[in-house]
């Protein structure tokens, strides 16, 4: 019997591997997946936490914006001569409010002092009473929406929000305030909240975080409470500060997962509560659950340990999958490990020189498709992704950018009348003469048949003053003489120059230098033009 061939052979070497996996596997799984299971148990909790927060985020915003529209609606429509006229006024009033009675507590005008001209319905109290120590009625006299934090009605001692409108005559004159008032618990606006459940022990609140004061929740006993003192729940005191999302803390006496989700129109927040303990089960049962799991999985092991046949192409089936993957753009090429001298590691050592040859290929593709095949300049693809990241470096460091267009003065002649193959040349013996102007920071790209580009970042202030010693160059070193085997040749260029010290757009950048350049053809040639004067300099 061959020994070196039976200790390579998969036969034996998953036998033994097998033998392994039953002792260890089982202390391996208990203690990675009870982790496992808890942190990703944890994450579905705060998922399912989030997506109810958001839920009654925004409801709670239609709700309210519901009322803001209809107000302004409202407003807008009403007629300033009724504001001396309070029997009409009140019958106005009275026809809005009872065909969309969306404020629980009536609609009410006021004078432009605060002091209440009429309402309806009429509330005890309410007409003659003055609003102007409202904490933000002169926001509304100066002209603006208000939606005020909830407060108790002077009137009615009820938990109200108060919303109010400007109301103007015809030519634009603030004549009063127009005012709605909706009870916190009345039908349609926030009662949903009370009658929400979130399984036994779950519980939603609405927040004000300019007052840290509770607006509603499904716990009548908190409505117009405070939160807790800062430091008790760190999570809320996070979403006081304009924290948004989910996480894991202590309300000093539970820990509790809770979702944070914003109401947009009001700067208030639904925070959605709900213990840990009841979000995920027992550690016992997850523990039992992965016991038992183990005790199965140990056995078909075994199983599978007898049948060897079944483990012989186990292997094999590893390297097909990780290859079918990388085909699939899953993973990226890369050579596939040779564990052993098997037959399986020559088929894998025979796959991964037949990879190595495609991913040369695949190199010399991508470089044609991002250079010039004839200089080995970078052409359009590849600028256009320079210049994005120039640009988003300039923005970030906060300098700037310059772009010259260059297009060569006199090469259509040499081409024609000496060939193409003396016009390459030409191109050629200029594109190393730029490279010498360019920096290693800046980008030189052949854009058409003698139309360069060169990209120029960090040249300091002003950004022109180092563009025009770069265009200066690139004249002078295009303007040396070309030794050609036909004789002695010269050539000019035009430049078209456009700089960009903030954010721009990449294409109207280029388009900027690419004009340029056409004016500093038309104004002589051999010279440069900045973008948007029209200069010969």
């Amino acid at each position: 019997m061959n020994f070196k061939r039976f200790t390579n052979s998969l036969v034996t070497r998953l036998v033994l591997f097998g033998t392994l996996v039953i002792f260890a596997s089982g202390i391996a799984r208990y203690y990675v997946l009870t982790n496992f299971l808890h942190e990703d148990l944890t994450e579905v909790a705060a998922e399912q936490q989030s997506t109810i927060a958001s839920y009654l985020a925004q409801d709670i915003n239609h709700r309210i914006m519901e009322r803001r529209h209809y107000l302004e609606q409202l407003a807008a429509s009403l007629p300033p001569e009724l504001i001396t006229q309070p029997e009409k006024l009140a019958g106005w009033l009275r026809e809005r409010q009872d065909l969309q009675p969306l404020f629980s507590q009536g609609l009410f005008v006021a004078n432009t002092d605060g002091v209440i001209l009429c309402d309806y319905p009429a509330a005890a109290g309410r007409s003659g009473l003055s609003i102007s120590g409202f904490p933000d009625f002169h926001l509304a006299k100066g002209g603006k929406f208000i939606i005020g934090e909830p407060l108790l009605s002077p009137a009615s001692q009820q938990a109200i929000i108060p919303m109010l409108a400007p109301l103007r005559d015809h030519s634009g004159k603030l004549v009063g305030i127009l005012g709605g008032t909706t009870g916190l618990t009345a039908a349609g606006f926030l009662d949903h909240l009370q009658q929400a459940r979130l399984g036994k022990s779950g519980s939603f609140i609405l927040v004000s975080p300019a007052k840290r004061l509770i607006i509603a929740a499904n716990d009548p006993g908190t409505v117009l409470k405070p939160l807790p003192q800062v430091g008790v729940d760190p999570i809320l005191d996070k979403a006081v500060a304009g924290y948004r999302g989910t996480g894991i803390g202590s309300n000093g006496t539970v820990e509790e997962i809770k979702a944070i989700a914003p109401v947009p129109s009001t700067g208030w927040f639904v925070a959605v509560r709900l213990p840990v303990s009841a979000a995920l089960p027992t550690v016992e049962h997850v523990q039992a659950f992965i016991l038992r799991g183990g005790l199965a999985q140990a056995l078909v092991i075994f199983l599978l340990i007898i049948l060897v046949v079944v483990w012989f192409f186990q292997p094999l089936r590893r390297a097909a999958d990780q290859a079918e993957r990388m085909t699939r753009g899953d993973l990226p090429l890369t050579p596939l490990p040779v564990a052993r001298a098997d037959e399986v590691g020559h088929l894998t050592m025979a796959f991964n020189r037949l990879l190595s040859r495609l991913k040369v290929h695949q190199a010399e593709l991508q470089h044609q498709a991002h250079h010039d095949i004839l200089t080995g300049l970078p052409n359009r693809v590849m600028l256009a992704d320079r210049m994005q990241q120039a640009i988003a470096h300039a923005n970030r460091d906060r300098t700037g950018v310059a772009l010259l267009f260059l297009d060569l003065d006199g090469f259509k002649p040499i081409n024609d009348t000496l060939g193409h193959k003396a016009g390459d040349q030409v191109l050629q013996e200029i594109t190393q003469r730029l490279l010498r102007v360019a920096r290693h920071s800046d980008t030189l790209a052949r854009v058409g048949g003698d139309e360069f580009v060169l990209l120029a970042t960090d040249l300091g202030s002003p950004l022109d003053h180092g563009a025009r010693a770069l265009a200066e160059k690139c004249i002078n070193v295009v303007a040396e003489p070309l030794k050609l085997p036909q004789g002695d040749y010269q050539l000019g260029v035009s430049i078209g120059i456009a700089v960009c010290d903030n954010d721009c757009d990449p294409d109207m950048l280029l388009q900027a230098a690419d004009k340029a350049m056409y004016d500093a053809k038309n104004q002589g040639r051999g010279c440069y033009v900045i973008a948007p004067g029209n200069a010969c300099v």
